[in-house]
């Protein structure tokens, strides 16, 4: 079967190529953008602007499956800045793609959701909870795209039958090697560990710190959309969680421990806000059908993640 990965030189998509391989497969179409390439066995490079539906077809010319992770990252600090640029950049590459997956006729595609379409509420969210109310204010706009991509993939599968079988994935907040650590657009964790590489004194961090998320590291991103495309018919959407949240105290915590910096120093600045804690996600779902749970603990993640960004980084101690 010939698979394409959009996206391949992101954050999931280099972890998915790398799996691939892993698993045997070694007849893989890579799409790139802008990012440096990278030397992979079996991959064939096509340079493609998912945002222009010509490029979005010539990318997916011969692929029988499609394992789709391309997109503009939603940060918190991405929405602050720019509240619309990413979002509807995602909704072009997301509908770009879906249109030349079913005009291939492909036999499976998994795509990458976000658990960001889920409505507040108490208790863990589960996936038929999804469109039981708008998402939150501070996701509104990217949690509705997200819920539309999901929409459309369904179409194409179980209502018009020019997508074989098709799972969306909502995975929680990821972080890893190649992810975003600009300041200006980055998420907490990859904020954080620039900060500590950095040797900042001293770190600031917005709020008590005591607001949770729920991380999940590339590699069990990657290893749960492997799981996924061994669906063979329909549609299906899954979460993709760990099993507890965690602060932001206690990351910021483990990443001074395993970098050795042990005499930063810490300032919550109480004034600011510090974000709603993270929505509780089941991934119960995607482990009954598939047997998929997480192997990456927070601590070897996080110094996973901090071990590349020193290596690759220009920051020195």
């Amino acid at each position: 079967m010939r698979i394409a990965v959009l996206g391949a030189t992101g954050l999931v998509g280099r972890h998915l190529v790398e799996a691939l391989r892993s698993a045997g497969h070694r007849d893989v179409i890579a799409t790139y953008r802008a990012r440096p390439l990278y030397e992979s066995d079996g991959v064939e490079w096509r340079q493609a602007d998912l945002m222009r539906p010509e490029e979005a077809r010539a990318a997916l010319k011969g692929a029988q499956a499609v394992l789709h992770c391309a997109g503009k990252l939603s940060t918190t600090a991405e929405l602050r800045r720019d509240p619309i640029g990413s979002v509807t950049d995602t909704l072009r590459i997301g509908v770009n793609v879906l249109e030349a997956a079913a005009a291939e006729r492909v036999g499976r595609l998994v795509m990458l959701s976000s658990c960001t379409g889920y409505p507040e509420g108490t208790g863990a969210k589960e996936e038929p909870g999804m469109f039981a109310g708008d998402p939150p204010a501070a996701w509104f706009g990217v949690g509705w795209m997200h819920r539309y991509l999901e929409k459309q993939l369904e179409w194409y599968c179980r209502h018009l039958g020019r997508i074989g079988a098709a799972t969306a994935l909502r995975p929680t907040l990821i972080y890893g090697p190649h992810d975003d650590f600009k300041p200006e657009s980055a998420h907490f964790v990859p904020s954080f560990i620039h900060r500590v590489v950095a040797r900042e004194k001293p770190i600031e961090v917005w709020g008590d710190g005591t607001q949770t998320r729920n991380l999940i590291h590339a590699a069990d991103v990657a290893s749960a959309v492997i799981s996924a495309f061994a669906q063979d018919q329909g549609y299906a959407a899954y979460n993709v969680a760990t099993p507890r949240s965690v602060s932001l105290n206690e990351v910021l915590k483990t990443l001074l421990e395993v970098d050795g910096f042990t005499d930063a120093k810490v300032v919550h600045l109480l004034e600011k806000a510090g974000g709603a804690s993270a929505l509780e996600v089941s991934g119960a779902a995607l482990a009954a059908r598939f047997g998929w749970t997480p192997s990456m603990s927070l601590r070897a993640g996080l110094a996973d993640t901090l071990d590349w960004y020193r290596k690759t980084s220009k920051l020195a101690r």
